[in-house]
This record gives C-alpha cells, sequence and structure tokens, in this order.
C-alpha cells in the first residue's frame, strides 16, 4: 500500500468526522467542504419514496428544514466507523456506517429519535480536497418517533 494511498483514506475519513461536526453544530451552510456543488443524494431508502437531493443547495436546504431552529429536531450527534474506502487516483468510493442521535423540541419535546445505517459514496478529489459527489442513504434500525421534519408540516 502506498503512502498516497494512506494519506487520502485518512483525508476521505477525516471528512465524514468533519461531516458530522458540521451537521451537529449546525453550520449547514459549510457542507460545501464535504459535497461537490453537483452532488446528488438518494434517501428513498430511510427516508421515503422520492426523497432525492439533486444537488449540493437541495440537500442544505433540506437540512436547514429538517434540522435547523425551526424544525422539531433539537440536539443531535453523529458518529461515523467501519470505513470501507477504496481509492483509484482521484475518484473514491466509501461505505461507512453511521449512528445518528436526535432530541426533539416544538412537536417533540425531550423525545430521542435514534438511526443506524450506511453511507454509499463516490467520492472525487477537487482542488480543496476530497468531496463527496453522489450519496445513497441507507437505514438499517430507526427507533422512536420522527423528530426530523419542519413543525406544523
Amino acid at each position: 500500500m502506498s503512502l498516497q494511498r494512506l494519506l487520502d483514506e485518512r483525508a476521505i475519513e477525516q471528512l465524514y468526522i468533519r461531516y458530522c461536526e458540521i451537521v451537529d453544530t449546525k453550520r449547514f451552510d459549510e457542507l460545501h467542504e464535504v459535497f461537490t456543488a453537483g452532488a446528488t443524494g438518494d434517501y428513498t431508502q430511510a427516508l421515503g419514496p422520492g426523497v432525492i437531493s439533486p444537488d449540493r443547495a437541495s440537500l442544505i436546504a433540506s437540512m436547514h428544514a429538517n434540522l435547523g431552529p425551526d424544525s422539531n429536531c433539537g440536539p443531535t450527534h453523529h458518529n461515523v466507523g467501519n470505513f470501507r474506502i477504496t481509492v483509484e487516483g482521484d475518484t473514491a468510493t466509501a461505505k461507512v456506517h453511521y449512528y445518528a442521535e436526535h432530541l426533539g423540541q416544538g412537536d417533540y419535546p425531550g423525545a430521542q429519535y435514534s438511526m443506524w445505517g450506511q453511507y454509499d459514496d463516490e467520492l472525487v478529489r477537487t482542488r480543496d480536497g476530497w468531496r463527496v459527489a453522489k450519496r445513497v442513504y441507507t437505514c438499517a434500525i430507526k427507533r422512536g418517533p420522527v423528530v426530523t421534519s419542519p413543525r406544523g408540516s
């Protein structure tokens, strides 16, 4: 294994850790540090039919709506692990397990919503570092009331 491959794998792992940090601090506009502008996200398996983000802007808008201050979701805590990364030049694939805890507010004060699943991503090396270009988001286990939708909807 080459030193460059190890460095790339480490950088990609750090990208997932940065994603968790951005989401948990609710600084969603910083997701340009994680996703390409044209990044697509398929969330249908976990969140329902037709839940597709066609680009980074729609993903950021969804984060604001579902996890932001006007949503039913208060503090969150996201964790990643079991990194399976394959780097081929300036592209990579990654399968990464996640665990996410959400604390309800608004219509769900104090309720806990937990999810365990996997990010199945395609990544590209950009001038600013590795970025996710395509995500398929799956959920293996959910527990608790869904608190990640906007209030009143």
